[in-house]
């Protein structure tokens, strides 16, 4: 396994971590259940965590696809920017999450005040993950991208010529 692959393995981990943790923490947050509460900030540690290697291998990721034929330097470059701010609001909402939990038994860390903090951060961290993955994925997957033409034509296939065959 090279850093490459580790870098799209892991990816995945953080995003989804992220958003799970987000969905997770408001159903705890609503329902009152310090449990489920503890699960999401929990959640966000792991998000925060993964998201240390992903940043780290970018780097050899990007050296490992910026010579392939179709790969675009303007997508790999937007994705990079992306991921600095997207790396700064994960580790805050993983930061916020690890201290929630470590003090829980203080009247401020189980607050209405700070799980409101906490919540606005994680959809942040959540939304920017998920935002630089999906810049990630149209480095290599064209099909994602805005300009991706979607005529219903499968790939490869030739399109049609106009005239008679006749």
């Amino acid at each position: 396994m090279n850093a490459t692959h580790l870098h799209l393995i892991l990816n995945h981990v953080s995003i989804m971590a992220a958003i799970f943790s987000v969905l997770v923490f408001g159903f705890g947050w609503i329902r009152k259940n310090t449990s489920i509460i503890n699960l999401g900030l929990a959640g966000f540690v792991v998000a925060a965590l993964t998201a240390i290697p992903v940043f780290l291998t970018g780097e050899p990721a990007e050296e490992s696809v910026e010579n392939i034929p179709g790969v675009v330097e303007s997508l790999i470059e937007q994705h990079e920017e992306a991921a600095e701010l997207a790396l700064w609001i994960i580790e805050v909402a993983g930061v916020l999450a690890f201290t929630g939990l470590a003090m829980r038994a203080t009247k401020f860390f189980s607050s209405g005040m700070f799980y409101a903090m906490v919540f606005v951060v994680s959809i942040a961290a959540a939304g920017s993950i998920a935002y630089t993955g999906y810049l990630g994925g149209q480095i290599r997957h064209t099909e994602l991208g805005v300009n991706a033409v979607n005529n219903g034509a499968s790939e490869g296939a030739q399109p049609a010529e106009d005239g008679d065959d006749d």
